[in-house]
């Protein structure tokens, strides 16, 4: 990658995508988009999608304040207008999952509730106008287009209660006949279906034909017949795909399917994600090459949609299973060993199976407090990265027998170059603030509290290094102060026109791959100052809430081996200086890299799948040793 390029070529504007973080949003919606994909408008509407991507709401409140003037004046042809532009944007950004429309959809407007205030404003606009038996006729229309979508949303809500589990590519192959089937039939009611949007159109262009050429009472009441036949026809065709969709006999047949795939196979290990929406990306991803290293077959058991789409391609299969029911009916009797990433509620639902093992991966190694989680005793393994995760436990008080643990390292880390970045560039720091947390006390991030001071700083002091700013994916998720700080350091690296590389959540440089262009890392209290460790060049490890040094390495003992950064920047100059310069920490990192992330001599992998071979036997003995599980399994 040249020099010369912008700081936004591996992301989206960042304003529009980086400040817009993941919305939650009903399973079935998720589910369609993972498997249809978002639709995409035109590229000639390219101006037009990055307006409304940063915009839509002021647009929306813009004509929706035209049409309410258009009532107050009577203006009923200018009116219809701007009913149809009004109608056609909200289908342009909802279709494209603009995120305030998502929003919107979350605070209990949707599609349909828009379409209705719309239409009262037209109706309003046509009674304003003394046009009463237009009025009648439209309002006959705009009822029934609200009647259709409600049988779409109520249609969605009966089939997803009726959902069995589904089988979910990331291969590129085709996606299975049912997943496909489940996600059309939620697609018309995830986006807005194109028959009611041509059919709102039409009401706006038929109230100005028809108001400005005063067509005959006979001729409005034929368009609101036939109107209100179609949407009728459409309601009625998708009510009885729905019944046979989410028949008895369908969703057994499905059932039956998806399990005999996964029987013909014999998975010994099962790969558990459960996590906030979206959180795949970086959770489960980076565990996928060292789960296909395994000797164990395996599949991976998805209970969120959201987490479907950002799965990388891989020939492990996938199977959503949003249900408890599901949970159970796809441990299947070849399964032996489950692989946790993350401390979720619904880790429970597979905890409950005794005859096989449980263990506890999770997605990160560092002195965050949620590497030291009192729920992790509950599983019957907890592979760590290496001695320093162990006494992390002890010290918190979790204490848990020596054959719990396992010490595997970071398979994720071990294709990084180690030493010096190889060839000559220009000196490179790596900024990757992390994520803020669910809860203060977990909050590390320097991203808000410094990160924008910090990069102003760092361009003066050395003008000649280049920065790359690779913000956690989920950033401004509990604070949109991130958000805002996260576009403010990327306009900043824009400004400054010097060949610095933004990586935002949609680029396709990997962290791994950032970690391979940079000289140093400065990062905060997480597991990539952790895995960063390992490449055994100057990490610098920020301080945002001021603690005293004492209490600092007492808290964060592993970053004894860090330069560390204090809030206010005071050192920054000196700190750049050695890092970037003499490096008077260098022998402690290769001290703590041992410590941290184990001594290993056939490689973090090796370790992963030995373990992998060991708790597989370990949990066949301990299924033939169940005498009874007091319960009926069909």
């Amino acid at each position: 990658m040249s020099d010369e390029e912008s700081p936004d070529n591996e992301s989206e504007d960042p304003k529009a995508v980086d400040a817009a973080q993941i919305v939650r949003m009903p399973q079935h919606f998720d589910f369609a988009r993972a498997v249809l994909g978002t639709p995409q408008n035109p590229a000639w509407l390219g101006w037009l999608d990055r307006l409304l991507a940063s915009h839509y709401l002021a647009v929306t409140a813009v004509l929706w304040g035209l049409l309410a003037l258009d009532v107050l004046l009577g203006w009923v042809e200018v009116g219809a207008v701007v009913f149809v532009l009004a109608v056609l944007i909200d289908w342009l950004a909802s279709r494209t999952c603009v995120r305030d429309t998502l929003l919107l959809r979350r605070l209990a407007v949707p599609p349909h509730v828009r379409q209705l205030i719309r239409g009262v404003l037209l109706i309003s606009l046509l009674v304003r106008g003394e046009i009463t038996n237009l009025a009648v006729a439209v309002a006959a229309v705009v009822l029934a287009l609200q009647l259709a979508q409600q049988v779409l949303w109520v249609g969605t809500a009966w089939l997803s209660s009726r959902q069995p589990a589904l089988a979910f590519r990331t291969d590129g192959s085709p996606q299975p006949e049912a997943s496909v089937a489940f996600a059309t039939a939620y697609r018309f009611s995830s986006w807005q279906h194109s028959i009611t949007v041509a059919a709102e159109v039409l009401i706006g262009v038929w109230a100005g034909l028809a108001f400005g050429r005063d067509w005959a009472l006979w001729l409005n009441f034929l368009i609101a017949a036939v109107t209100i036949g179609v949407l009728g026809a459409l309601a009625v065709r998708y009510a009885l795909t729905l019944r046979r969709l989410g028949s008895d006999a369908s969703v057994e047949r499905i059932q039956a399917d998806v399990t005999a795939e996964l029987d013909a196979n014999a998975p010994e290990a099962l790969v558990y994600m459960s996590a906030d929406a979206g959180q795949s990306q970086y959770i489960l991803n980076q565990w996928v090459p060292a789960i296909e290293a395994l000797h164990q077959k395996s599949f991976i058991m998805v209970r969120e949609a959201s987490h479907l789409a950002p799965i990388a391609p891989t020939p492990i299969p996938v199977v959503y299973a949003p249900k408890t029911r599901h949970v159970e009916e796809l441990t299947r009797p070849s399964t032996r060993v489950a692989y946790y990433l993350a401390n979720a509620g619904k880790n429970v639902h597979l905890l409950r199976e005794a005859s096989i093992r449980h263990v506890f991966l999770n997605h990160g190694d560092s002195d965050k407090s949620t590497s030291a989680n009192p729920v992790s005793r509950v599983y019957d393994g907890v592979w760590v990265a290496g001695q320093a995760a162990i006494d992390r436990y002890e010290a918190a008080g979790i204490h848990m027998p020596a054959s719990q643990y396992a010490i595997i390292g970071r398979p994720q880390v071990e294709g990084l170059h180690v030493g010096p970045v190889a060839g000559e560039h220009r000196p490179t720091i790596l900024y990757a603030p992390t994520f803020e947390g669910y809860y203060e006390e977990s909050n590390y991030s320097s991203l808000e509290r410094m990160g924008p001071q910090m990069i102003r700083r760092i361009l003066e002091l050395v003008p000649d290094v280049r920065i790359v700013f690779k913000p956690h994916p989920a950033s401004g998720v509990q604070r949109p102060g991130m958000a805002q700080a996260r576009v403010e350091i990327v306009e900043m690296l824009a400004a400054a026109n010097a060949g610095h590389l933004y990586v935002g959540p949609e680029a396709s440089i990997t962290l791994y791959e950032c970690f391979d262009m940079a000289d140093a890392l400065v990062s905060d209290i997480s597991s990539v100052v952790t895995d960063f460790l390992y490449t055994e060049r100057p990490l610098i490890t920020s301080n945002p809430r001021e603690l005293d040094r004492d209490t600092y390495f007492r808290t964060f003992p592993t970053q004894r081996a860090s330069y560390i950064l204090e809030q206010d920047l005071s050192n920054l100059s000196e700190v750049l200086t050695d890092a970037l310069g003499e490096d008077s920490l260098k022998a402690e990192r290769l001290t703590m890299k041992h410590y941290v992330l184990g001594d290993l001599p056939a490689g973090p992998t090796a370790a992963f799948v030995a373990e992998g071979d060991r708790i597989t036997l370990e949990s066949a003995a301990h299924a033939a040793s169940i005498k009874n599980e007091f319960r009926v399994k069909s």
